[in-house]
């Protein structure tokens, strides 16, 4: 490769073989239309660095020297390779540049891991290279080679300006800290300036994620550096109100890292411009490791279901955009070696549905809302005079016992690309955007919705405009959950739901902190805490993650966004007031720490919100005191209210209207006179009634199988009975 400098190159299918695991010579990612562009660069077995350049603008006049472009790379394990590449991208994509030398003034090393730094030293030492490349950048304690410009949470990198180009003007690049793959791994946030777009009123802020190991397509990196965890503080089997939990710890890390990232890679002011009101659009990955058929693969095995791929409690959405992209991702690692294409980056809408670490994020944010729903209807206090403040708004039950999944089809993705045009490609220049990688390969549908439409046409009932207005709609149901569960009514959460969601609060509305204070302190991040009811818990964190995960509805329903709001501050309000008298930890050092980032109002204890929300003590015993204390000692759980606890559930499963079973009884529609069951808020009362006259029976099932759920599950079926009777059946242990 390095005979070729200086001379050009034109890519065709004759072209020589290249010494990388893909090709990737010819593709591009278009930040900012015609100036500044991302290239992928292949290394080693399966690593991926990236060039980021900024293109010089047309000059109006010839006088003086013309500006280089201009480079900053992430990521180089090998320096051979990585300048092979860029004398290569230089002739392909910008001979016809007047000065098309690329001049690279940065380096941006996500972490430390030699086969993303080893490269580092080859390049300083590159008599092409190392005469402009002046900072090489590292998270703070990371100790990446030869770093002389060390980054923090929330720095923004210094980006090179020679002439009329300035690359500064254009783009930005925020670091953000994710302890968990390694203790100062740092994601890479570029995103575009608005005053770079032709109308900022209409065209989005696109946030371009380089991640390195701490999060791939389809999965996440290993925690090696995460706070410890045993065996038996990994299993979920035993865990009740006691039981305590490290936030930084395992896959939490993980999660609050993915969290973090969800919430800052897009501000909030930026994405009302988002197609999907959410941002999520905007959000474009682009790892470390070309990882995504192993671990699509992983997630397909029947021995890791546990790995949060119980599909039975899936969308049927969720499992075919998996299936599908599994079929794409082994169909271009299979193609000859020379041929092979890469399966990133991928966009952020995409991970929701087919990382596991993202799905356990929605899970947990469901679970929550589950639970601040049974807390406002009730255990909160002075419900109407607390409504009153907020506009005599009233909260709709039936709003929250419905399914919370608002996603964005195909048909937002297709409109959208309108908001963006690009530099059109050519056959040896691949210009791809988010718009892009956004776009599905393929479509899954309901045969019988289709068929409804085929039908429609051929018969004359439906036009052409209402026929493509229903095509665009169908995989929409698929979002749609076939079982739906929700708790029993007028019961509080077990012991071990109250665990989970304190996990959740502790998920979705905190930040990672460094594994000591030390790091935290270097890399600008919350302290770590000894006991999880001190973890200081965001409310404005927390609404951002449950309205990034699509919990809350887009703009298009902004009731629904009060409703939940207006729980969450009640919440706030009350865990407040609970808390006015306790004692405040001055020698503590965290809290001073992170209340410094933000508002004193929205940060309030975890053990404060478990107190409000479950009616669980605030601060627990040390594990010395609970090991010395007489049997049966040990603090207990009380509540004021009358109601049972248990981690039953209701499910609801109607063969009829359910699409995959609808075949079983020969009758693929749904008769509108037959009998229909739901579970909403408002038949609460008439289930009680039943309950207690004997027409209800619901009993509690027990299996040996240590992964089978212990929980109470109520399966309703129907019985021989009047039009409205409901009959629920079980089984005693």
């Amino acid at each position: 490769m390095t005979a070729r400098r200086n001379n050009g190159v034109k890519l065709d299918e004759a072209s020589v073989t290249l010494p990388m695991h893909s090709r990737a010579i010819e593709q591009r990612t278009e930040v900012v239309k015609g100036r500044v562009y991302i290239h992928p660069l292949p290394q080693l077995l399966d690593n991926i660095g990236y060039l980021i350049v900024c293109v010089p603008p047309k000059r109006r006049s010839k006088r003086g020297s013309p500006p280089p472009i201009l480079g900053v790379l992430v990521d180089c394990g090998d320096a051979d390779s990585v300048l092979d590449q860029i004398d290569l991208i230089r002739d392909v994509h910008y001979a016809n540049i007047e000065n098309n030398m690329i001049e690279i003034h940065s380096l941006l090393c996500t972490h430390k891991h030699h086969d993303h730094t080893a490269g580092n030293r080859g390049l300083l030492k590159s008599k092409l290279v190392g005469a402009t490349l002046k900072n090489v950048c590292g998270g703070a304690i990371e100790k990446v080679p030869y770093c002389n410009t060390p980054v923090a949470d929330g720095d923004f990198i210094k980006l090179p300006s020679k002439g009329n180009n300035d690359m500064g003007a254009l783009v930005e690049i925020e670091c953000l800290s994710v302890p968990s793959h390694t203790r100062g791994s740092t994601v890479y946030v570029l995103r575009n300036k608005v005053n770079t777009l032709a109308s900022s009123d209409s065209k989005p802020v696109v946030s371009h994620l380089f991640t390195g190991d701490a999060m791939f397509s389809g999965g996440g990196g290993v925690p090696f550096e995460s706070d410890f965890e045993s065996t038996k503080e990994k299993s979920m089997d035993n865990k009740t109100i006691q039981s305590q939990f490290k936030p930084n710890g395992g896959s939490l890390s993980i999660e609050r890292c993915f969290a973090k990232l969800l919430r800052r890679s897009v501000p909030d002011e930026y994405t009302i411009n988002s197609p999907d009101g959410l941002g999520i659009h905007q959000m474009m990955v682009f790892p470390g490791h070309e990882y995504t058929i192993d671990l699509l693969q992983r997630q397909m095995q029947p021995s890791n279901l546990h790995f949060n791929s119980q599909w039975n409690r899936h969308q049927p959405s969720i499992f075919f955009e998996l299936a599908s992209q599994y079929f794409v991702a082994g169909h271009r690692r299979n193609l000859p070696k020379s041929t092979k294409l890469l399966t990133v980056p991928s966009s952020m809408r995409r991970e929701l549905k087919i990382n596991p670490y993202f799905r356990s994020l929605h899970k947990r944010g469901e679970l929550l809302l589950t639970a601040l729903t049974i807390w406002y209807k009730h255990l909160h206090k002075n419900k109407k005079s607390k409504l009153a403040k907020f506009n005599g708004s009233n909260v709709d039950m039936n709003y929250l016992s419905m399914p919370l999944t608002f996603s964005m089809d195909d048909s937002i993705t297709a409109s959208a690309s309108t908001l963006s045009e690009k530099t059109p490609s050519s056959a040896n220049t691949w210009n791809v955007n988010h718009d892009d990688f956004n776009r599905s390969v393929f479509t899954t549908v309901y045969t019988n919705d289709l068929e409804e439409v085929v039908h429609g046409l051929k018969n004359g009932r439906l036009t052409s405009a209402s026929a493509a207005k229903k095509l665009t709609e169908l995989s929409n149901k698929l979002d749609e959950p076939t079982v739906m569960r929700r708790p029993i009514p007028n019961t509080l959460p077990s012991d071990k739901k109250i665990y989970m969601g304190l996990l959740a609060l502790a998920v979705l509305g905190s930040d990672p902190s460094g594994l000591c204070t030390s790091d935290s302190r270097k890399l600008n991040l919350p302290a770590p805490v000894g006991d999880t009811d001190h973890l200081l818990i965001s409310k404005r964190k927390l609404i951002s993650t449950l309205f990034r995960l699509g919990l809350l509805p887009s703009d298009k329903a902004l009731s629904g966004i009060d409703q939940i709001v207006l729980i969450i501050n009640l919440l706030w309000e009350e865990s407040r007031l609970d808390i006015g008298n306790e004692p405040t930890d001055t020698e503590n050092e965290r809290a001073d720490f992170e209340i410094g980032r933000a508002e004193s109002d929205d940060l309030i204890e975890l053990g404060a919100l478990k107190l409000t929300l479950f009616g669980v003590v605030y601060k627990q015993p040390s594990w010395f005191r609970k090991c010395c204390m007489p049997c049966n000692s040990a603090p207990q759980v009380k509540s004021k209210s009358k109601l049972k606890r248990t981690g039953a559930e209701l499910v609801k499963h109607d063969v009829a209207k359910c699409p995959m079973c609808a075949s079983v009884l020969g009758c693929p529609k749904h008769d509108a006179n037959d009998d229909d069951l739901s579970y909403d808020d408002e038949n609460d009362d008439d289930l009680d009634d039943k309950e207690s006259s004997g027409h209800l029976q619901y009993v509690q099932t027990s299996s040996v199988d240590p992964n089978y759920d212990n929980d109470i599950e109520v399966r309703m079926i129907r019985g021989v009975s009047s039009r409205r009777k409901i009959t629920l059946e079980g089984k005693s242990p």
